[in-house]
């Protein structure tokens, strides 16, 4: 969406998208008022059984009667198995296409798929290796646009969160669905912290959210099942550190908004991609990397206070956070797209 609405900025009209309609993508994007394509899809397997075959085929034969009804100029596929019928019906037809490989290992599909792409955008400086360095431009990731414009003073933003100003606040964030050890590390640690003076904001994740509604909102903790961008905005104006899993997407929010960050990779990510994601900001020094197996509640304690109690340590993290950001990834994208449009 990031990337669609810079392109209607930049004059293009005509942008629709094409997902699975029982996909969040299907659930999400028709009500906003995009045009949607539904698309029959199965995941790729490492071994193409005829079943697999099948399915490939009937994705691909879907997306050739799409391309040839909406004939776009060019393709924008950011990975996962939908993509692959479409980016093959694209390349059948002689379309351009451009890729985004949002982490720091590319998934199977988009390896498979960037032999046909002009060019691959990317969020990590290190991604080049996995392609063609040539095609590779570093875009950044592209977020929520709602999301940058939700920054505020953390003043303010403490105060539209209920949380006191002069004290420090903790954010943490598993991701959209929430992080099942890293809730229990929360809760673990939730007297020492508010006795240390730390307040808590905790996105628990919706699939965790039904075990939650024991535990009362309460001075100095507000648990959330879901943030949406105006809330996550505020939560990541209002935190002095965080504390999250290492999606792509989350550390680049994070590091827009400069925060200090200690992250816990989930251990069981494709290629363990997010340990790779979370050492090129340790690699700039914006955070500390540990191993699910290397924490326990104890132990992530001692380190979230002792880092919480040293500001010029949080501000210097943050600023190195803040510089490896890019915060205009949408317009990039959009840039690359127009230059592979204009290519003969």
């Amino acid at each position: 969406m990031s990337i669609a609405e810079a392109l209607r900025e930049h004059g293009v009209s005509d942008v629709a998208f094409a997902g699975r309609a029982e996909g969040i993508e299907g659930r999400v994007l028709p009500p906003l008022g995009w045009r949607f394509f539904a698309i029959s899809a199965q995941p790729l397997r490492r071994s193409l059984s005829p079943f697999a075959v099948w399915a490939l085929w009937r994705t691909v034969s879907d997306a050739h009667r799409i391309l040839r009804a909406f004939a776009p100029d060019v393709l924008v596929a950011t990975g996962g198995y939908v993509a692959a019928g479409v980016v093959i019906a694209q390349a059948l037809r002689r379309g351009k296409v451009v890729l985004h490989e949002q982490n720091a290992i590319p998934g199977r599909t988009n390896r498979w798929l960037a032999r046909w792409a002009r060019r691959v955008c990317i969020t990590f400086e290190g991604t080049a290796r996995y392609f063609e360095q040539s095609r590779c431009v570093r875009t950044g990731l592209p977020v929520r646009r709602q999301l940058l414009q939700a920054r505020t003073e953390r003043q303010h933003a403490c105060a539209s969160l209920g949380l006191e100003a002069d004290q420090r606040v903790l954010f943490v964030i598993g991701g959209s669905q929430g992080a099942r050890q890293l809730n229990e590390w929360t809760q673990e640690m939730l007297p020492a912290l508010k006795t240390a003076g730390v307040q808590v904001m905790h996105q628990v994740g919706e699939r965790h959210a039904s075990e939650w509604q024991e535990h009362v909102q309460e001075p100095g903790y507000r648990w959330f099942a879901f943030l949406d961008a105006q809330q996550l905005g505020l939560a990541l104006s209002a935190a002095d550190f965080v504390l999250s899993r290492a999606g792509a997407s989350t550390l680049s929010e994070i590091a827009l908004f400069g925060k200090a960050a200690l992250l816990v990779p989930y251990p069981y990510a494709y290629a363990d991609h997010q340990w790779y994601n979370a050492q090129e900001l340790a690699r700039g020094g914006g955070a500390l990397v540990f191993r699910e197996s290397e924490l326990d509640a104890q132990r992530l304690l001692r380190k979230i206070l002792e880092l919480m109690r040293n500001d010029s340590i949080l501000q210097e993290m943050g600023e190195r956070n803040r510089r490896w950001a890019i915060e205009d990834a949408a317009e990039r994208v959009v840039q690359v797209v127009m230059e592979v449009a204009a290519a003969p």
